[in-house]
Order: C-alpha cells, then structure tokens, then sequence
C-alpha cells in the first residue's frame, strides 16, 4: 500500500475585478486574503487489475464543480496519466464563499436580482481560468505519482464542537458534528506522512461584507497543521454534511433567542480572525485526533470497490400545503416556468454549464451522480472496511445523520464528502422544506434533489450489502 500528498496554488493571477461566488455581494473581488489550492491525495492498493488500484481524492478550494467541469477535469487526469480510470477520481469543492465564480451567477454584482440574471443569462466567462488550473490539477497528479511512498492506514472519529458551529435551521438543536480523520503513517518508521480531515461546517467565517479572495477556514487547518508539522505533513480538508450547519462568528450562542430569530445567524458579520480561530481550532483537534491512533490500530494493505451511480432528478415539487406553500411555490413556479426555461437555452451555449439539462418523459430534468468508495482491509484474521461516500450538494444535517446510519460500513466506519463530482441543490428533507421553507429552494435545481439523492443512495446501499453478504 502506497500513498502521496500534495497540493498547487490555483489563485488566478488576474483575481482582481473577478466576481466572487457565494453571495450576491455588491462588488467583484477588491483583493486576497489567502490563496486558493487544489490538494490531491493519491492511495494506492495491492490490486494488479489495471485502473482498480489506485483512487485520487482531489479538494478544491472552490465554491461548487458542476458534473460537466468534474467529468472535464477527470478526462484531462485520465489522457495525461492513463493508469488512473475517471471512476476512480473524486473532485469536492469545500464550498468557500470567498473563490472565484465559475458558473456565471454571480457574473453581475449588486444583489439577488443580478445573481438571477447571471443565473438566466451570465454563462460562465472564466474559461481560460478553468483551463489553467485543470493543468495546474494535471500537474498536481503528475506530482502524486512521482512521490508515492509504502504506507499504513488508520481512521478515527469524535464528535466536536466547541461553540463553533450551528445549525442555522434548529439552533436548539446545538448540533456536534463528526469530526473524522483518515491518517497514513511510514510503513517503515511509522512517521506520520499525511491524513485527511473530514468536518461539517459551512465555509463562510467571512461574512458577505468580505470582496477579497479566501479559502476560509479549510485554508487555516491546512496552514495551521503545516506550521505544526514544520510543512512535514500532507493534510486535505473535506466538508461533511454542513447544507444547514453554519460557523458561529457574531450571532453569539444564546440559543433560545437565535431561535426565535434566525436572521442573527445568517446575517453575522464574521472577520478573518474568525477564519483564523475556526480553522486553527480545528486543525489543532484534528492532528491530536490523529496523533491518538494507536499504530496497532493501522492497516497496511487494502483493495477498493468502486460504485458509481448517475441518475437524472425532475424538477418537481411536494404535494403538500402548510404556511410556506406559498412562497415555495411562488419560487417553483419562477423557475421551472421562466427562469430555467431561459437557462437551458443559454447553457446549451456554455462550455461548463451549471446544471446537465434534458428533457425526459415530459418533464425538465437534471443529471448528477452519486459515489460510495468501500475500502477492504484484511490483516491476519482481521478484517474491515470503511466508506467514503459523496453528495452532489449541500447536505442537510439530519440527511447526513441517516446516511451515516445506514452506510454498508457503519457509521463510525463511513464519511461523507458533500459538494462532490457536482452541485446540483441544497439537499434537505421534505419536512425542512414544508414546514420552514427559506431561501435554500431557490438556489436549488428542484425541492426534491434531498428525496432523490437519500433514495438513490439508499438503493445504492442495499445493492452493496448485497454483493459484499
């Protein structure tokens, strides 16, 4: 078993009077707080069949990938290093608020009104900026190849929350997400080459006042692991499901009171000595959690099993009435009727337009995929396994919550990586949707991408346990 970190800057040099994506902000982009990177981590099995033993984990500090930039991204992997096969390749964007705005929303700064016309008419204008960091991801790859080193591998989880996150739907609830790691140590010395950081959180510490460029608090874990580890560690962030989970900056942590107002949480007005205190804190707790792993605990060979389901989701709405139905079909109706009528004619033009659209039994459709990665470990007479599944969204916590319960590994064995090989919605459940409504709706391709996902996933579950009983 081999593996390898890394990592390239993909910072556009011409970042400033970019927009920004993430918030219908009033201005484009005004500086640089941080760079943004592209890290890579590159496992490899003990399996001799071409393609099926190696598996490249790519996070991008990014707001979202649509499935048409993934599938470019891995077709370029694919012809410059042939030995990696496009199923074995996942891109995530850890969904900062602060990066370049890829799909054309937010082309127009100056409010909600002009991300829906960027929506309706914007198309991305950044291909040259695609291009260029899609090299600089080949080169990355090229770089993982080169540097891959015998390892061991271990995994661990906690719940962890120290008055840092809150779920902005339920703040009673005061939510303790996961905090999950995956760590390869030296097979030969048991030096600590790298590990992956798994957590659910919102990045936006940086409130939709900030015009100036930022990885957010995923940044600050990695820079903060790196001056721990005198820049002698690999380390990769990937978020959990944090669709409702939001960073605590300003709104304070009377939850009772946020609970009666919201808009406390969603209008907090963050600074980058949030980022700084976010990021650091979890770093910090992250490389302590891994440090904890007893090295008898650690695996040194596996095989993987890929699966991979594409599937296409209606634009369709809930039967139901309740006091949002309303304002949920008001916006439904907005967009399947105009704003996506318009759309798909101008995203049959654009070279990596947001959503796959199509026609299907009558109904406007969108394309996206699903993925469940089942590691196999076998030592002496033990065996286990663990998950990594993703989701083509934002997903909800209590989403999550089920997935990780009913994942063919066990919860305590599985990880979600959300924002993963797309974007097409904020993934919440039904129930969120009538009984709270919100803005989540309107940034999505249909109230219904939740129910379908947890459906396809589910089924791709059953399917698993099959195969493995």
């Amino acid at each position: 078993m081999r593996v390898s970190f890394s990592k390239i800057i993909i910072t556009p040099k011409d970042f400033f009077g970019r927009p920004i994506a993430g918030y219908a902000r009033k201005n484009p982009c005004m500086g640089k707080l941080d760079d943004i990177y592209a890290y890579g981590v590159l496992i490899e099995g003990k399996s001799e069949e071409r393609g099926k033993n190696k598996l490249l984990l790519i996070s991008l500090d990014l707001l979202k990938s649509p499935i048409a930039l993934c599938n470019y991204i891995k077709i370029k992997i694919k012809k410059n290093h042939p030995s990696l096969e496009t199923d074995q390749i996942l891109i995530h964007c850890t969904h900062t608020h602060s990066a370049p705005d890829l799909t054309g929303e937010y082309h127009w700064p100056g409010g909600l009104l002009n991300v829906v016309k960027g929506i309706m008419f914007g198309r991305n204008r950044s291909d040259d900026y695609i291009v260029w960091f899609v090299n600089q991801i080949v080169k990355m790859v090229e770089d993982l190849i080169s540097n891959l080193k015998p390892c061991k591998m271990a995994w661990l989880k906690k719940k962890f929350n120290p008055d840092i996150v809150i779920n902005r739907k339920h703040p009673t609830r005061q939510s303790i997400p996961e905090l999950g790691v995956i760590s390869f140590i030296n097979a030969d010395d048991n030096g600590l080459i790298g590990f992956i950081v798994n957590y659910s959180c919102h990045p936006t510490t940086l409130s939709f006042q900030n015009n100036k460029l930022s990885a957010d608090y995923p940044g600050k874990i990695i820079e903060k692991v790196s001056q721990l580890t005198n820049c002698n560690v690999g380390v990769v962030f990937f978020n959990g499901a944090a669709g409702d989970i939001n960073p605590i900056t300003t709104c304070g942590t009377n939850y009772q009171k946020l609970e009666l107002d919201k808009s406390l949480i969603y209008d907090q007005l963050g600074t980058y000595n949030h980022t700084k205190k976010i990021g650091f804190g979890i770093a910090d707790e992250a490389l302590n959690l891994t440090k904890s792993i007893a090295k008898t605990d650690y695996y040194n060979d596996l095989e993987f099993q890929f699966y991979l389901n594409s599937f296409w989701i209606p634009m369709k709405d809930f039967k139901y009435f309740s006091k949002t139905w309303f304002r949920n079909k008001l916006i439904y109706s907005l967009k399947k009727y105009l704003l996506l009528k318009v759309t798909k004619i101008t995203l049959e033009k654009a070279n990596f337009p947001s959503f796959t659209i199509k026609r299907k039994n009558f109904k406007l459709c969108a394309k996206t995929v699903i993925q469940f990665i089942k590691f196999n470990f076998e030592y002496e007479s033990n065996s286990k396994s663990i998950g990594i599944m993703t989701v083509p969204g934002e997903l909800f916590e209590d989403y999550g919550n089920f997935l990780l319960k009913e994942s063919p590994t066990g919860r305590e064995n599985s990880f979600i990586f959300q924002n993963s090989n797309d974007w097409i919605s904020y993934l919440f459940p039904a129930k969120d949707y009538i009984e709270e409504g919100g803005y989540e709706p309107l940034a999505s391709f249909s109230p219904i991408c939740g129910y379908f996902t947890e459906k396809k996933m589910l089924k791709l579950f059953k399917e698993i346990k099959s195969q493995n009983n």
